[in-house]
């Protein structure tokens, strides 16, 4: 799992601190308990899904098909306004690419889930 972002709320437990100068030492467990979850996605590539946009960046936008777990839809022309493409808090439909456990990492895609249609309707 990647780290929270500087200004991020996170819940946690605090395991050491340093007063002499104000460090505090936390354990995220929601975010270690959810470590295991990857290897499950390894079955499910090439499937549809359905999924939050939680960011948009310059190279794409990431969505969130499960607790803790995000995926990457990299923008296949990187001058397209991504504000045109999508907004954070849309439900987007994506297609399982990879799952890269080593890096703990899902790539997405959103190209051509049009034609798939019956896929969707199967996930429910």
């Amino acid at each position: 799992m990647e780290l929270p972002t500087v200004g991020q709320l996170v819940t946690g437990e605090v395991v050491w601190h340093a007063e002499h100068n104000h460090q505090v030492g936390i354990v995220l467990r929601e975010w270690a308990e959810h470590e295991d979850l990857l290897p499950r996605f390894l079955e499910r590539v090439g499937q549809v899904v359905t999924g939050c946009v939680t960011k948009i960046a310059s190279i794409g936008f990431f969505v969130r098909i499960a607790d803790c777990v995000e995926g990457l839809v990299p923008l296949a022309e990187p001058d397209v306004d991504r504000a045109e493409v999508v907004r954070e808090g849309q439900d987007e439909w994506v297609r399982i690419v990879a799952v890269d456990l080593e890096r703990g990492r899902v790539f997405l895609s959103a190209d051509g889930i049009a034609q798939d249609l019956p896929a969707r309707e199967e996930l429910g």
